[in-house]
């Protein structure tokens, strides 16, 4: 089996022995042969680590061995900590040891065992080649609620972000009925926003703010574009340690700040049946925010592409 790992080399493609089922008692697993997978911040981030012992990859979809096209959501959690059984599993005791393409294998590989539980339904309209995003907008939506958005609000996002995670969080609130524009300033993320129908050119101040960049600067930017008494989200990838940022406008303006990382279940549902959903209903959302395909053996390539100045948002892999 062909599988992406971040060796002593760097990205490569391998080849490894199927997973196995016995590696994870306890667990009702199901086979996704992968059918895409998609590259995010997070992974370039582990990817700097050095040699990693698992396969990379939490945003993927596939087929069941019955050849049924579903989304993932990549969780394991125990189900028997106090947080699962109160259904915040999202917050389960295992930590990021839960996830699939970070504490275990992933989807970008030509198989991959997931748990049942963790299996997405697709609606018949959503191609499986870009269920890939249900991972990706499904952080949005529960950010979203976090953030208690109202359709009244008015919404900019900074920062399309170097995969165009920040153009899924527009596209998530201009789908809540919310007025939202872009602050970014790459042509090609700009001609994605126009597509999806999001605004772009930020004016005035804004009720919430989505800061999706990640950097000192575009946090700072976020806190100027908010309303005082507004939202700043912050839901972009943050992997040092410390960020320095400057207080007085958050202080000044009584900003509330609030964090978006997971995804779970809550009275309407599971997040990643409202993204599959979305994805399905607004088939230019992938149109417009896939940019680059590669094969699985390509994925050196591929993972250069997006640390590279060449323009391109989110890059999938298709084994």
């Amino acid at each position: 089996m062909r599988a992406v790992r971040r060796s002593i080399h760097g990205i490569e493609t391998c080849q490894l022995a199927p997973d196995s089922p016995s590696l994870h008692a306890g667990e009702t697993l199901v086979r996704v042969r992968t059918r895409s997978a998609s590259i995010c911040q997070t992974d370039m981030a582990l990817a700097r680590l050095g040699a990693l012992p698992f396969t990379l990859g939490h945003e993927f979809a596939g087929l069941l061995d019955d050849g049924t096209p579903v989304g993932v959501e990549p969780l394991a959690p125990c189900g028997r900590c106090r947080f699962c059984l109160r259904n915040d599993y999202h917050f389960c005791e295992k930590g990021h040891a839960m996830v699939l393409g970070i504490g275990r294998n992933g989807g970008m590989a030509e198989e991959v065992l997931v748990p049942k539980r963790g299996i997405v339904p697709l609606p018949s309209s959503l191609d499986v080649r870009n269920a890939c995003l249900i991972e990706p907008l499904s952080v949005h939506l529960h950010a979203l609620v976090l953030a208690r958005l109202d359709g009244r609000h008015r919404v900019c996002v900074v920062g399309a972000n170097r995969t165009g995670f920040g153009l899924l969080g527009g596209a998530a609130a201009l789908d809540r009925g919310c007025e939202v524009d872009l602050d970014e300033r790459a042509p090609h993320a700009l001609e994605a926003a126009e597509r999806i129908g999001l605004g772009l050119r930020p004016s005035e101040l804004y009720d919430l703010v989505i800061e999706a960049d990640g950097s000192e600067e575009s946090i700072a930017k976020a806190a100027e574009r908010c309303t005082p008494g507004g939202t700043v989200l912050l839901v972009a990838g943050y992997y040092t340690e410390f960020k320095q940022f400057r207080m007085l406008p958050f202080v000044a303006k009584e900003l509330t700040v609030v964090f978006g990382t997971y995804y779970g279940h809550h009275a309407a549902g599971r997040d990643a049946d409202g993204a599959a959903a979305l994805l399905a209903r607004r088939p230019e959302i992938a149109a417009a925010v896939i940019s680059h395909r590669f094969p699985l053996d390509a994925a050196r390539e591929a993972f250069a592409l997006v640390e590279s100045d060449t323009p391109s948002l989110k890059v999938v892999l298709e084994p």
